[in-house]
């Protein structure tokens, strides 16, 4: 299993954070730019925490799991 972490930041000094399962790691870092800079263009959260207003941090991550038993 992947996904993706996505830290934001907000005006407020908040941050935000979302999770992608199963991502493409195979997409370009431009266009996963693009999409993160749109997504803070069109903040899809409650403003009471803060706007969004730039990337933290974002982490792919890989769960490998293997049966014992």
């Amino acid at each position: 299993m992947r996904h993706y972490s996505i830290v934001l930041n907000t005006d407020s000094g908040s941050r935000r954070s979302l999770r992608i399962a199963n991502p493409n790691p195979n997409k370009p870092v431009e266009e996963i730019s693009a999409a993160i800079d749109r997504l803070i263009a069109n903040d899809v959260f409650d403003n009471q925490r803060g706007a969004l207003e730039s990337l933290n941090r974002m982490e792919l991550t890989t769960v490998e799991t293997t049966t014992v038993l």
